[in-house]
């Protein structure tokens, strides 16, 4: 009976032993249980459609320098793919915004027309909210300065080219 005893003291201890050993860090308990929750995006910019053959695209840009786009009309890269925009121009859009005054645009300049394109900038503000400002046509010199500026820098970004005939 004794080794009887034993034998089963050893058996459970064994049975036990491994699962007791094998206990995590709390760190990558923490890291493991609980996916990092990710920030949503410091910018957006997009290009809707027109009639003709108008680019149309969408962009997410995170504070890290990771994009989202996504072609939907007119573009040469088609669909989703995830881009990198270096952290110096992510730096640089933000301070034109500040320096445009962005916060400060109307929320929307609309000519009324039903086939131009528009351009949708939106952009986190310090109180964590996103401003967003949809230009349609006219819009007074300082938002268009704004607005063409950054789309250059987007439209580079998606391998777009834009002819002007201005």
């Amino acid at each position: 009976m004794h080794r009887f005893v034993i034998l089963l003291f050893l058996a459970v201890g064994s049975l036990l032993l491994p699962a007791c050993t094998h206990k995590a860090h709390p760190q990558q308990t923490a890291s493991a249980s609980s996916p990092r929750k990710e920030a949503g995006p410091v910018l957006t910019f997009e290009r809707t459609p027109c009639f003709g053959t108008c680019p149309g695209y969408a962009m997410k840009v995170y504070a890290d320098g990771r994009v989202e786009y996504n072609g939907s009309r007119a573009v040469p890269m088609m669909g989703q793919r995830e881009l990198k925009m270096p952290l110096a121009t992510l730096t640089n859009i933000l301070r034109q915004a500040q320096e445009a005054h962005f916060d400060q645009f109307e929320n929307k300049y609309l000519s009324g027309a039903k086939d131009l394109p528009s351009t949708i900038i939106a952009i986190r503000q310090p109180s964590g909210e996103m401003k967003t400002v949809v230009v349609e046509g006219r819009a007074p010199d300082s938002v268009r300065d704004f607005f063409a500026a950054l789309g250059n820098q987007f439209d580079s970004l998606a391998q777009i080219t834009i002819t002007s005939d201005k």
